[in-house]
Parts: C-alpha cells; structure tokens; sequence
C-alpha cells in the first residue's frame, strides 16, 4: 500500500514529466502575475532560415535548421541580474494554426534563474516561427 506522501509526490512527477515538453500553439510552464517583469524575449525559426528573417542569426543565411536551443541566464546565480523565473512562454507562430513544432524545457524553468528551452520544428513543417517570451521576478 503507497502512502499518502508517496502517492502524492509520484503525481506531482508525473506531472513534471507531462509538462517537460509539448505540441501545438503554446506552450507554458509556471504563471505570469502582475509583478513579473519580462526578462528576455526573442523570435525563433525553424526551417530554411534567412538573413531576412527578423532576429536571425548573422551566420544562418540559407541554411536549414531543425533543432535550436535557447539559452537565458546561467546555472551559475552570481553571474545573474538577480530575477528567478516565475513563467516561461513559448507561442508556436507557425501558420496556419500554430503546429510548427515541439517545444521542451531542458533544465531551469520556474523557480531557477536559468532555462534551456529546446525547439524542433515537425518534418513536415518547411518552416517553423516561435516567440519565446520569459518572465521573472526581483525575489531577494
């Protein structure tokens, strides 16, 4: 028979498991409350990428790319602006209907002042757009 604490600390892993990567239009982990401020915001694409393309990266001129990582803040706290992470939101821009790709938190996230969020845009898909928008509190 599992106990109460037992049962209750495998849901919540299996809930840190389900919310560890998903598909479609948006994907969220934490809540964003009144106070919190943005702490880094960027466009990510997938797929044949230009030097056109808003926020590209300098040295991705026609090239095709199919898996990115986003990286803010250090898993070092002192190298940090002193924000922990209350929300991190990433909006799947892809038209139509926003199913471009999966989106997944590598490590950081809610409580941390770091994350690694990790994009793939779907085969199928030639070109994938994301925004991938963090929010965080001064908590200190």
């Amino acid at each position: 028979m599992l106990t109460k604490t037992t049962l209750i600390s495998l849901l919540l892993v299996l809930l840190v498991l389900l919310l560890q990567g998903s598909d479609g239009a948006t994907t969220t982990w934490g809540h964003v409350n009144k106070y919190a401020s943005t702490l880094h915001a960027q466009d990510v694409y997938l797929g044949h990428v230009s030097s056109t393309d808003a926020d590209a990266d300098a040295d991705a001129t026609a090239v095709s790319v199919d898996v990115r990582d986003v990286a803010y803040g250090a898993q070092n706290s002192s190298a940090v602006d002193g924000y922990t992470i209350t929300a991190v939101h990433a909006y799947d821009m892809t038209l139509p209907g926003g199913n471009g790709g999966r989106v997944r938190l590598l490590s950081g996230g809610v409580g941390q002042q770091h994350a690694v969020v990790r994009f793939q845009r779907y085969a199928q898909v030639p070109r994938a757009h994301f925004q991938l928008v963090i929010y965080g509190l001064a908590l200190g």
